[in-house]
């Protein structure tokens, strides 16, 4: 028989490998914590901040995509929502969330691993994400959805694992039904909070198919595949009918299909040609360092991604396959939207990991099997290669985390406007009442969340009224019906877009003279400035922030 291979039963679980197993669990959670501490009092950026606010108006009885507007799915703005009702919406509620979420991460990283290497590289793979998993370059130290969606893609991975090899490593029974359904589950749960995530569906797909197509006899294959791929498909099907008919039945629909379908398809398009963001993930312009800060750990991969692929191809081994669709769906999952944003990036990390993981252990039984170097001297490359990562990876994320200061861990990824985001909202709450609406015309709701007041529009962020973006003429002609009606005290103008006539008439209408300016530390050129109502005027401060306030970088 010429069946895919899974590695045969290795090791009979002990007591004293169990002991072993969560020795190292505990040891690599206390590292993951301390890192991820590290953080902990960063501002939230400018993303996080607006889940956050519109959490909120949601909470207050707001309706997503009318009454308050955004191009994400819902997914991620409920579980915002549902944790600020339990716990409140203080920056470190939304920390521990992140940290939770990235325990879970680690021991589906253990789960995944285990049912494919040795123990050792199991444990290896857990301390590489204890390290990795606030990398600053990729925005692992935040809040951000990708650490959600890790959480449930790692869970659709393991459920779709094949369960029981035989002991000659071939495969013997295929997939169990239950963890089909679940796998479909957790990616359903995974894309409300981000649509990209059809692309590991996709790769799944491939995935169960191929291996129920190998375990199957060859008359019964077709209708085998069919139906796992259908029990997979049930639950992202469910979830997003659901979606679907609740937003039918409140009026909405057309609104969620043209900010979370129509929309996004139009966000993602570029300048340069489809395939080029393929070659762009290596060399992002504007975010160089996304990997610097775990670069052995890129480097690793891309060298397991090159053995496991031939290995899996040459040897039709299951675990190896694993590993390289689930780097290959991390790869085109962040190239795909078409910015590189840094965060987009740690959707990469969990494969990262687990190809490391699965090339060291191979490299272990290679160096065991051949005799290489001798017996002394294939034991002597064992532990270079299981020391070597976890040191290297150590290194950098020192380097560029743990010894930098607050200002430091992510200058370099946004400028400062983290900071500067925390700072304006705190001069917006010195000279506004608790009671009176602001707007920011711009993409930072950071100085909503800082400031505590409410945004006098639906758009809490401006991104849907760039020229470019679908649907924007529309979005424009809201947006200044809204702010007639309400007349917000305040309006803070960044230059993230170019003004239209109709908003120059607008301010021009009913603001006086800008009351303040801020100036790019760098280039001394304005950035923002702030005008209030003619008939409200606002106390004189200085808007102009200087970042060395924070300590330096």
């Amino acid at each position: 028989m010429n069946g895919p291979h899974l590695p045969a039963v290795r090791e009979r679980p002990t007591l004293a490998m169990g002991i072993y197993d969560c020795a190292g669990l505990v040891a690599a959670i206390l590292i993951l914590v301390v890192f991820r501490l590290h953080a902990f009092d960063l501002p939230l950026e400018t993303d996080e901040c607006n889940y956050a606010v519109i959490a909120a108006r949601l909470l207050a009885g707001d309706r997503l995509y009318v009454d308050v507007w955004d191009h994400q799915p819902f997914g991620v703005f409920t579980l915002f929502a549902a944790v600020i009702a339990v716990f409140g919406d203080t920056p470190h509620v939304f920390r521990w969330m992140a940290m939770l979420f990235s325990v879970a991460s680690l021991l589906l990283i253990f789960a995944i691993l285990r049912r494919v290497v040795w123990r050792s590289a199991a444990l290896l793979g857990i301390f590489l994400f204890a390290l990795a998993s606030s990398d600053p370059g990729t925005g692992g130290d935040g809040c951000n959805r990708e650490i959600y969606m890790n959480t449930l893609i790692l869970a659709a991975w393991y459920f779709s694992l094949p369960r029981v090899p035989r002991r000659d490593g071939l495969l013997s029974s295929g997939l169990r039904s239950f963890p089909v359904v679940l796998s479909g589950l957790c990616l359903a749960l995974a894309s409300t909070l981000k649509t990209i995530v059809a692309v590991h569906w996709v790769f799944l797909a491939f995935w169960i198919a191929w291996i129920v197509w190998c375990s199957t006899d060859g008359d019964r294959r077709i209708k085998a595949v069919v139906t796992q791929l259908s029990l997979f498909a049930v639950a992202p099907v469910l979830v997003w009918l659901t979606a679907c008919g609740y937003f039918a039945a409140t009026h909405r629909l057309t609104e969620f299909v043209d900010a979370v379908f129509l929309f996004n398809l139009g966000y993602s398009d570029s300048s340069e040609p489809f395939l080029v963001r393929f070659l762009r993930f290596f060399h992002p312009i504007e975010h160089r360092f996304v990997f610097y800060s775990a670069l052995p750990l890129w480097i690793g991969a891309g060298v397991s991604l090159i053995c496991l692929a031939v290995e899996g191809v040459v040897s039709r081994k299951l675990d190896s396959l694993a590993a390289v669709s689930l780097l290959l769906a991390g790869y085109v999952a962040t190239c795909l939207p078409g910015r590189f944003w840094p965060h987009y990036y740690y959707l990469a990390v969990p494969g990262l990991i687990i190809g490391v993981a699965v090339l060291v252990d191979r490299l272990s039984v290679w160096f065991s099997a051949y005799g290489f170097l001798g017996t002394v001297g294939s034991r002597v490359l064992r532990v270079i290669v299981y020391i070597g990562f976890p040191i290297g990876l150590c290194v950098t994320e020192v380097r560029d985390y743990l010894l930098q200061p607050p200002f430091g861990i992510t200058v370099k990824r946004y400028n400062s406007r983290d900071f500067w985001g925390q700072a304006q909202g705190e001069n917006v709450a010195a000279v506004t009442d608790p009671d009176d609406t602001v707007f920011v015309f711009g993409n930072d709701a950071s100085i909503y969340y800082y400031s505590h007041r409410q945004c006098a529009s639906r758009y809490t962020m401006i991104t849907g009224l760039g020229a470019r973006m679908r649907g924007a003429e529309e979005r424009r002609r809201i947006l200044l019906s809204e702010l007639e009606r309400t007349r917000p005290r305040l309006i803070a103008v960044l230059f993230d877009e170019p003004p239209w006539p109709e908003w120059r008439l607008f301010l021009e209408k009913y603001y006086g003279e800008p009351a303040g300016w801020d100036f790019g530390d760098r280039t001394q050129k304005p950035i923002m400035f702030v005008v209030a109502r003619k008939d409200r005027p606002i106390r004189p401060i200085d808007w102009n922030w200087d970042r060395s306030a924070v300590g330096g970088w």
